[in-house]
């Protein structure tokens, strides 16, 4: 096949079904637009970085296996690091096979959660998928105790160096990096090791130094939404045209990828 597959994984920052208005209009299908090529879409709303990985591996690997000579450059949008996920054997059904039974858990969406949790306050988890309300109390409570930002990331980059053998094994192009920019870390020997390994890679963007929220805030451009914290707003389609146009598309062409 002489076209080429653009395939974009992420959260509702990488999602054209966010808002009606961006519809066949993310960064992802500009950059198709301008190679000619056509979109497969993954992303979902509330997804944490080892969905948007695991998943882009499986259909990665699976479209590799039905298509061997296809040109395939995926866009990797990562999200947030508080967000996890668990296993619900008695979910209802996935709205993919590949999703399994795993479901998005954030343990709260306050911003002073930890204050909060060692004084004895509701940290309030979002109950979506109805779950048992004592059980995923104690669990939440539990993650957001012994949560470290360090531990997350570190995971992370053991998940992305790996994610990065896979493809290259495969023959697939790639660019990775956040949608909200990380949160910036002290030094430690582990997660600088691991950091070393993709930093001077440039199908890697910088994770705590560049996210596209960011970016679009800084170029100007009104969110959708959350006015008032823009780096974590969704942007709409003219910040996508112009991801696409100054940053996603000149990387693509110095890496030759396209």
């Amino acid at each position: 096949m002489e076209f080429p597959l653009i395939y974009c994984n992420g959260d509702s920052y990488s999602n054209d079904r966010y808002s009606p208005s961006l519809l066949n209009g993310t960064y992802a299908n500009v950059v198709a637009e301008s190679c000619q090529g056509f979109v497969i879409n993954k992303s979902i709303n509330g997804s944490c970085n080892r969905r948007i990985i695991r998943t882009t591996l499986h259909d990665l690997i699976l479209q590799r296996q039905q298509n061997p000579m296809q040109k395939i450059i995926a866009l990797i949008g990562l999200s947030f690091e508080l967000r996890s996920e668990i296993w619900v054997d008695e979910i209802k059904k996935p709205i993919a096979p590949e999703e399994s039974n795993f479901v998005t858990h954030i343990f709260t969406k306050q911003i002073n959660w930890r204050d909060n949790l060692l004084n004895g306050i509701e940290i309030q988890t979002p109950n979506r998928e109805q779950l048992n309300e004592k059980f995923l109390k104690e669990y939440s409570n539990g993650r957001a105790f012994f949560y470290s930002s360090y531990a997350e990331r570190i995971n992370l980059l053991t998940d992305l160096i790996m994610f990065r053998a896979t493809l290259d094994s495969l023959n697939i192009n790639f660019l990775v990096f956040q949608s909200p920019a990380a949160e910036p870390l002290e030094s430690d020997y582990l997660l600088d090791f691991l950091k070393n390994q993709i930093k001077d890679d440039r199908r890697f963007y910088d994770l705590e130094k560049f996210g596209f929220c960011n970016w679009a805030n800084q170029q100007g451009f009104i969110p959708l939404d959350l006015q008032d914290t823009p780096d974590i707003g969704h942007f709409g389609s003219d910040a996508h045209r112009a991801f696409a146009v100054d940053v996603l598309l000149p990387r693509l062409e110095e890496l030759n990828f396209i």
